[in-house]
Order: structure tokens, then sequence, then C-alpha cells
């Protein structure tokens, strides 16, 4: 899969990928970068971008290392608490003017999954939920009593059986 998209990318075919091939491939997506932003990607990796070292890239991002640690995110988050509950509008106004700024498109997108209460206010641990891996609070399991096992009627022996066979037949 890896070995494919780095194909495409590499527009030129010389087995690395380099800026223009970076900028062709988000052209073609529709995605126009600016000079700052294709240098920025492609300092994420160390050396010439081949597809080793593409691999070896998504391997780091995908194992963890660079994400910010659960903690710090429930920290972020917390500063938004408020009895359980986060402003939704205070928090929508933060992600359009802060740190990543997010569109608005992308902020209602995000809202759409949310349940607003008619404040304006949402659950944090639903917010939270998106971002962060949270344990699921332990149910009680409630023992189902067991019934009593039913106890088989006791077996007719082999001669009362051929009693009642024939008793059957002479009755027609």
């Amino acid at each position: 899969m890896y070995g494919e998209c780095f194909k495409l990318m590499d527009i030129n075919k010389d087995g690395t990928i380099d800026k223009n091939d970076l900028r062709g491939a988000f052209d073609n997506c529709g995605c126009l970068m600016n000079e700052s932003e294709l240098d920025g990607l492609l300092t994420e990796i160390s050396g010439p971008c081949t597809l080793d070292a593409m691999i070896k890239m998504f391997e780091e991002k995908m194992s963890g290392d660079g994400n910010d640690p659960d903690d710090l995110i429930i920290q972020a988050f917390n500063a938004y608490n408020n009895d359980g509950k986060i402003d939704v509008k205070m928090f929508q106004y933060a992600l359009g003017k802060f740190g990543d700024k997010m569109t608005k498109a992308e902020i209602d997108e995000i809202f759409d999954e949310f349940d607003i209460d008619e404040d304006y206010m949402v659950e944090t641990k639903q917010v939270l939920g998106l971002f962060v891996a949270q344990k699921e609070e332990e149910k009680k399991v409630e023992e189902v009593p067991e019934e009593a096992p039913v106890e088989a009627a006791p077996e007719e022996d082999e001669g009362e059986k051929k009693k009642k066979k024939k008793k059957k037949k002479a009755a027609k």
C-alpha cells in the first residue's frame, strides 16, 4: 500500500520525493501548498524521502512518538471544564483563534458529533472521548440465579414399555 502511494507521489520517478514531487501530489488532490508548508513536511523525514524513509516516518508517527500525552490533552480540556461541561461557544472560538486554527467548517463538523444542550454546553467527557482513549466504567454484572435442574422423569423399564405398546395395538 505504501509503495503504491509512494509511486503516485514520486512524479519524476527518481525514487525520492522532493519538493516538486510533493507539490505535484498535493496539486493533484486539489490542495495548494506554499513553500514553507512543503519544507515543513519534508523536514519530518531525516535525509532524502525514499520509500523506506517514508515508511519509517509513518511508523514513528503511528507509534505515538511526537503526539501529546493523554495527561496534557486532559489538562487542556479541563481549562474549559465547568462542572463537567464545556461552553461550546467559548470552545469554538478558541479552536478558530489559537494554536492550529480550525476553519468554521472543521469546527462545525466536530461539533455535529456532540449532544449540545439548550445552554450551549456539552459534557466534557464526551469531548475528551474524541481525543483520548478512555477506560469504560466497569459495569457490575448481575449474577443470574441458577435455576434448579429439572429432574428427568424416571425411565420406564423395558417390560413396561412393551406392555404399553401391546395395549395401544389392542386398542386399535
